[in-house]
């Protein structure tokens, strides 16, 4: 007798997908394209940890998208797979957000038994120091999203001092990996933190239109069944994405939706027709700049709050106000109308000197220039 269950009947039918688990966030795949040389960086600073000793800690900085934890935790893996002298952890702290949270989740990678009463942060270092001066091993942390440590009400940063001091504290070799989109996270930092938190910084930029295509086609290669995708899909998916930043999860995830409508739809190949429908409906998601506005940091808050102080003002009014550079300001003024906050247009000025004509941009709140 066939099987009449729903769930067997949909997935029986579909023509698209060979495994479509490829394109969602939490896939890490064998091969990152266009990040060579972010690995490379990464493996030179843990190499002493692959031997058992101690590695540098590295901060990895870089626009949303670009591969920053995914080449964290493809190295991480690298590295288990290397050695048996090292224990890797893995912690987000926007769901670990504490110190308390990430000493225990250290604890629990030891495997320490922690009462359920619960254990003082005390507590727990004690038992940590005791834990890691038997084990011999080396320990790498990755902290994705740091930058929430410090926006913490109770300074939950000073567990990065604590773990920066693992030799001293613990008798240990601790590695930090820290992951951030602040680019500026270092400016507000405490000394003695920044000093021994970022003895290597590894900056990862956007991708183009052709590496996000790039990145597409080796995740289609093992996502979709063979002529499952008209081959237009892919280079749409990768320069919707390129005008978002060039943030590959979102190149990803118009590529993955596309190939759920055509599957939904019981079509034989995800068409541009899929691809197109998903894009305006991932533009409609564009959140609001007052959505948008609380989120910023570094650079980018600050650009902002001068704009909405002024009203509007000229690139070169904002580049002295910064003293930055303008390479530098300019590309998170591009990140910011990107995201939908500020708009700007160009202005036709005469330089003071030799009358050289150049080109100056007008810069305002989105939706409230004149």
């Amino acid at each position: 007798m066939p099987n009449s269950n729903l769930f067997a009947k949909g997935r029986a039918e579909s023509r698209i997908f060979r495994d479509e688990r490829v394109l969602l966030p939490e896939y890490l795949p064998d091969v990152l394209p266009h990040r060579d040389r972010e690995i490379s960086g990464l493996v030179a600073a843990l190499q002493g940890a692959a031997e058992g000793e101690g590695s540098e800690n590295v901060l990895l900085t870089g626009p949303p998208g670009t591969g920053k934890t995914s080449t964290a935790r493809y190295v991480l893996r690298e590295l288990q797979d290397y050695s048996s002298r090292v224990v890797t952890l893995y912690v987000n702290c926007w769901e670990v957000g504490t110190r308390h949270g990430v000493l225990t989740r250290l604890a629990n990678a030891l495997e320490l038994v922690t009462p359920r009463r619960g254990v003082a942060t005390d507590e727990i270092m004690e038992r940590l120091a005791e834990a890691l001066g038997k084990s011999g091993k080396a320990i790498v942390i990755v902290l994705d999203e740091v930058d929430r440590l410090f926006a913490a009400k109770y300074e939950e940063w000073r567990v990065l001092y604590d773990l920066s001091r693992g030799n001293e504290l613990f008798s240990a070799r601790i590695g930090l990996i820290s992951i951030t989109n602040n680019e500026d996270i270092t400016a507000g930092m405490d000394v003695r933190v920044k000093s021994s938190l970022v003895q290597r910084h590894v900056k990862f930029s956007r991708y183009s239109p052709v590496e996000l295509k790039d990145i597409l086609r080796e995740r289609a290669k093992l996502a979709f069944l063979p002529d499952a995708l008209h081959p237009e899909v892919m280079p749409l998916c990768a320069a919707m994405a390129a005008k978002r930043g060039g943030d590959a999860r979102i190149a990803l995830n118009i590529l993955w939706r596309a190939g759920k409508l055509a599957e939904r739809e019981n079509a034989g190949q995800v068409s541009i027709e899929h691809a197109r429908r998903v894009r305006d409906e991932v533009a409609s998601e564009q959140p609001t700049r007052e959505e948008i506005e609380p989120r910023l940091e570094g650079f980018e808050k600050k650009i902002y709050e001068l704009v909405k102080e002024k009203g509007e003002m000229t690139s070169g009014e904002l580049y002295r106000l910064l003293d930055a550079s303008e390479r530098t300001a300019g590309e998170h003024v591009s990140r910011l109308e990107k995201l939908g906050v500020l708009e700007t247009r160009l202005l036709e000025t005469k330089e003071e000197t030799g009358g050289v004509r150049g080109k100056t941009r007008l810069i305002f709140i989105k939706g409230k220039g004149k």
